[in-house]
């Protein structure tokens, strides 16, 4: 599934964020924004619902072009995975994973493509210099349709509540990194690779979004081997209300 809107929203944060520090540094740093509703911590052995990660990783290269690369996206997939399962197996959680192509109900697929709109929607709130200055609480909701992405195998013992991540990103090519280092001495400008991973928690039973973090992945961290995604992982999940 293509995420058009997940992605603006990635740069909107990786890049329009830094514009708004340096337009108004006083503002964007004051003006923080919830990104959670409080709730319940689940109960020892409840079940949780991950929805496999979609992850799509490109090689930057020497003239700034994005290349897609599957395999690098596949292998990232898969440790983001394993890396978000143990972690949540070791809060002592019942995880049922299911994967985004296993869905084939027209609605669950609505729902799919209403929650990467909202995941983008909450993604620009978070910019200071974008955000709706109307928009002042952390309400937002897919609605009950929500239930549709249950599979019927967890009907006896469905789970309160279902994670989201979406994983978006570059790494430079060694061409690139020489020629970064080129203009860095010559004082031109430069263009580095990067990720950054989006994850929301929604409760099944509301559609309601309950938490929604945004991680740039640190420099150094490779997601593409698994010690790499195990470190984003526990980045990404420091305020996990689970």
């Amino acid at each position: 599934m293509k995420k058009p809107f997940v992605a603006v929203a990635m740069a909107a944060v990786m890049g329009a964020c830094a514009l708004s520090v340096a337009v108004a540094p006083v503002t964007a740093q004051a003006e923080t924004i919830k990104s959670f509703v409080k709730i319940d911590k689940p109960a020892e052995g409840a079940p949780l619902l991950l929805v496999t990660p979609e992850v799509s990783l490109s090689l930057l290269t020497a003239g700034g072009v994005q290349e897609p690369r599957s395999d690098w996206s596949k292998a990232a997939q898969g440790h983001l995975s394993t890396a978000m399962t143990a972690a949540l197996k070791g809060k002592k959680y019942a995880v049922s994973e299911v994967a985004l192509d296993t869905y084939e109900d027209p609605r669950a697929l609505q729902m799919l493509k209403l929650n990467d709109e909202v995941v983008s929607a909450i993604a620009w709130q978070q910019v200071p210099a974008l955000r709706l200055p109307t928009k002042t609480t952390f309400d937002w909701t897919l609605g009950s349709g929500i239930q549709t992405l249950v599979p019927a195998s967890l009907a006896g013992n469905p789970p309160r509540y279902a994670l989201f991540l979406n994983c978006k990103g570059s790494y430079q090519s060694s061409a690139k990194a020489a020629l970064n280092v080129g203009m860095a001495l010559l004082g031109g400008p430069m263009q580095f690779g990067g990720q950054g991973l989006q994850a929301t928690l929604v409760d099944l039973n509301t559609g309601q979004v309950v938490w929604y973090q945004f991680s740039g992945v640190a420099s150094g961290t490779d997601i593409r081997e698994a010690e790499g995604a195990v470190s984003a992982v526990e980045k990404l999940f420091k305020d996990l209300p689970l």
